[in-house]
């Protein structure tokens, strides 16, 4: 099948750079697909190699005049039109051009993050006057907290207009099902988990091989990633755990210059320092830096456990990684996070806003083994089903039949 994908992907230095979750479908999908990735991205050729085969590029941003187009999907006539991220900026204009040629029949939208879910949640949590304050470097960027929860607000509007006129869906979760059941009842839903990146199929925890009382975060920037109620829930064992140690991935407030730091924090930054202050965690707190995928499973492995403090998720692949690999995990119970994950079998699950139970659920993790393991046992297993890639790229290739006709 010739497949047309839409997303923000770039392709520098030999290296396509875009979501996992879009890189671990490709990867299973190029060699036996003619793929295109009209991409929102940067490339200096409109041919790149990916995986020993060869996929096509096309500039997306020279194409957003609807003839223009619509003359290009004649030439490339595609069999399935694939867009990536309802709650992305380029979703609604996609679609659009995509109607507007008549193409709907045949395009289908993926759905990852979904913006009236996360505007909903963006800052849970997080006191007010940390919504209402500017740093420089938000002023520089002319967003605050605030202003950003008000874009996320705009883009459910954007979102809900590109699935009101879709006739295809892809999703792998309760929570995606009933936006899409919501805004569009009529639509096809197709159920196709997702491609994990390569490393994670390989390697496995063990209990012996781990730090004691490391606690791994895979993202904790953006307030919607609850990294405010983590430090709460340690605050609140520190006294029995002294030598607890919550690692973060991502960017490092920590290591830089005043001037760094000026234009880098943004308010939920400095919120994060002032209250790791606060609760007495400085010690206890390590920021990483931004993490290559072989170290990003180098700490999953590392860990005591993984801990997903999320205010709102759809199908986090960070918990899917982590479980994956057999890591004992402790996650929020948001969106469609219990769909992949059984309380108390495969997984702590925690109403999001309660500090108090993600800090029992720690205590048990540090304080019986057994159980731990056991935890990342059944986590494993499950994940070897959910995210095998044979299966899933087979579903996807059905969803691809169906909604291109093709047998």
């Amino acid at each position: 099948m010739k497949l047309m994908l839409i997303c923000s992907a770039a392709f520098e230095n030999n290296t396509l750079n875009c979501p996992s979750w879009i890189k671990g479908m490709i990867s299973q999908l190029v060699s036996k697909h003619d793929i295109t990735l009209f991409s929102y991205g940067k490339t200096d050729s409109d041919t790149v190699t990916f995986e020993n085969n060869v996929i096509g590029w096309i500039d997306a941003a020279s194409y957003t005049d609807p003839v223009l187009f619509s003359e290009l999907m004649k030439k490339e006539d595609p069999d399935v039109i694939v867009i990536f991220g309802t709650e992305l900026n380029y979703s609604l204009s996609a679609v659009r051009l995509c109607v507007q040629a008549n193409l709907m029949d045949k395009t289908v939208l993926f759905a990852q993050g979904l913006a009236c879910a996360c505007a909903e949640h963006y800052a849970e949590g997080v006191p007010e006057k940390v919504i209402k304050h500017w740093t420089l470097r938000d002023i520089l960027r002319r967003t605050n907290l605030c202003k950003e929860i008000k874009n996320m607000y705009k883009a459910a509007v954007n979102e809900k207009e590109a699935i009101i006129e879709t006739r295809h869906f892809i999703g792998r979760s309760t929570l995606d099902k009933a936006v899409l059941r919501s805004y569009n009842p009529t639509a096809a839903y197709y159920h196709c988990n997702d491609i994990l990146r390569s490393s994670f199929y390989k390697g496995e925890w063990r209990y012996e091989a781990c730090e004691p009382y490391r606690i791994f975060i895979s993202q904790y920037y953006y307030p919607l990633k609850g990294f405010h109620y983590l430090l709460k829930a340690a605050a609140l064992i520190k006294d029995k755990y002294p030598e607890l140690k919550i690692v973060a991935a991502g960017y490092n407030p920590i290591k830089k210059s005043v001037l760094q730091r000026e234009l880098k924090d943004s308010s939920y930054i400095r919120y994060i320092k002032s209250l790791t202050k606060q609760l007495g965690l400085a010690d206890n707190v390590e920021f990483t830096g931004v993490l290559s995928e072989e170290r990003m499973k180098e700490e999953y492995l590392k860990a005591n456990v993984f801990v997903l403090p999320s205010t709102i998720e759809n199908s986090p692949n960070s918990l899917a990684e982590a479980m994956m690999l057999g890591v004992p995990c402790i996650a929020s119970d948001v969106g469609g996070v219990s769909d992949f994950a059984d309380h108390r079998k495969e997984a702590f699950l925690y109403p999001a806003s309660s500090a108090h139970l993600l800090a029992y659920y720690l205590d048990t993790v540090f304080s019986d083994h057994e159980q731990a393991s056991r935890l990342g046992e059944n986590a494993k297993k499950r994940a070897k089903i959910d995210y095998d890639r044979a299966m899933n790229t087979a579903a996807l290739e059905q969803a691809f039949r169906m909604i291109s006709k093709k047998s």
